[in-house]
């Protein structure tokens, strides 16, 4: 009797544990949302939400999938309102299926947002479960509603994910890397580190004004029509998009950009990956045959602080091994000698010293924002230091403090351009 008793209590356990998901929904029936872009107008103080989400359809097979072609470059809805959260609700009732977040790969935030709003944004997302902190983040020069809503007409990707590709493809020339939304909190959690993330632009077609193609167009509901007001229907115009520059922080505000050559010297100083890289000779006579192709190996960045006097110097050193892409050589020996390939190593250093002399000039200097963590070093060199004594005044003393650069570069010639082409 008594393990009659029992098993009858287990089975209600197991049967009250075992009872499937209370918020089960099919796949098909969800909106999955591959890009947000976040805009803020000052003068109403109102937010603009902006979603993409890819049509998801049931193939023959029952098998739910991404639906293909042209149309497949996805549906972009926006709304307008005074919280982020109103602005989503909106947005999901135009949306025939429910908004899903979890595959989110980039969030775009406009640059009037990263001047005004950029801690609400982040607040958002590290308060909502559903959002994921792995996501991409960038700024985008002007609206984001216009970079998500640019569709490439060579292309069949949609925006989001395109861009997304493209920021991780970035470190390939070094004008950007990427950053994570985790990533991008956590600078601007860091006491004497400030934020910065890609810089994102798009370019519109020459022939948009033309361009009628049979899709919805854009448009804003007013209350004649007995649509929600301050939303934008699924609308797009044709253009491209490239990842260019870094966008610059100074707490929780936007200050700024970095252009390639001040971003390329950030990645040197930041040991980021880079695998192309080019530099020409400084004659004013030289030619593109002068010009010096590499491509970086490894690349090696490390932030040393040390108190001269009791005042804090840094000091950056960047190693770099890179092998050699491409030589032009119109006169002289066949094969390249010690000496060249040593000329070659300094030229390169050269080169690499340019870059991070830029990156300074802008960010400490004029922009005035610690984007590189020298606060953040000494912090690790010396806690109680920094808490004591520079955390409080670091901000004044930032602009001021002296900077020391030494950078090693190593040629490594595999063999295969050793000897110049010769032309019979």
């Amino acid at each position: 009797m008594n393990k009659r008793i029992f098993l009858i209590a287990v089975h209600i356990l197991l049967s009250l544990v075992l009872s499937g998901c209370w918020d089960y929904i099919e796949y098909e029936d969800m909106a999955q949302v591959v890009g947000i872009g976040v805009d803020y107008n000052a003068e109403s103080e109102q937010s603009t939400i902006t979603i993409q989400y890819q049509p998801i359809k049931k193939g023959r097979s029952g098998m739910s999938n991404s639906s293909q072609g042209r149309e497949s470059q996805g549906i972009v809805h926006s709304a307008t309102d005074k919280t982020f959260l109103g602005a989503l609700a909106k947005i999901q009732e135009i949306a025939p299926k429910r908004l899903f977040f979890g595959y989110t790969q980039v969030l775009l935030v406009g640059e009037e947002a990263a001047k005004h709003n950029i801690m609400e944004v982040i607040d958002l997302l590290d308060r909502s479960p559903a959002l994921v902190s792995t996501s991409s983040i960038a700024v985008t020069a002007g609206k984001a509603e216009d970079v998500l809503k640019t569709a490439d007409p060579a292309d069949i990707m949609p925006s989001a994910p395109a861009i997304y590709k493209l920021i991780h493809l970035s470190p390939n020339t070094g004008v950007a890397y990427p950053v994570t939304v985790n990533k991008f909190t956590e600078m601007l959690a860091i006491g004497g580190w400030e934020a910065v993330a890609p810089r994102v632009v798009s370019v519109e077609a020459k022939s948009q004004q033309q361009d009628t193609k049979g899709k919805t167009q854009a448009k804003t509901p007013t209350a004649q029509d007995e649509t929600p007001a301050n939303v934008t229907f699924n609308g797009e115009h044709t253009g491209a998009y490239t990842v260019t520059g870094m966008a610059a922080f100074k707490g929780d505000k936007f200050v700024g950009w970095l252009d390639e050559k001040e971003s390329m010297g950030l990645n040197w100083i930041m040991g980021k990956k880079m695998l192309n890289y080019k530099f020409s000779e400084t004659s004013d006579q030289a030619g593109p045959g002068d010009a010096l192709y590499f491509h970086v190996l490894e690349s090696k960045g490390k932030i040393k602080v040390q108190l001269d006097s009791g005042q804090p110097v840094i000091y950056v050193n960047v190693a770099v091994k890179a092998a050699l892409r491409k030589y032009y050589q119109g006169e002289g020996p066949d094969f390249i000698s010690a000496a060249e390939v040593s000329a070659e190593e300094q030229g390169l250093a050269d080169s690499v010293r340019s870059d991070i002399e830029a990156a300074l000039q802008k960010g400490q200097k004029e922009l005035q924002t610690d984007i590189f963590g020298f606060g953040f070093a000494l912090f690790r060199e010396s806690p109680r230091l920094w808490k004591s004594e520079y955390e409080a005044k670091w901000a004044d003393i930032y602009p001021a403090i002296p900077v020391k650069i030494n950078v090693e570069a190593k040629v490594i010639n595999t063999g295969a351009n050793i000897k110049k082409l010769i032309i019979k």
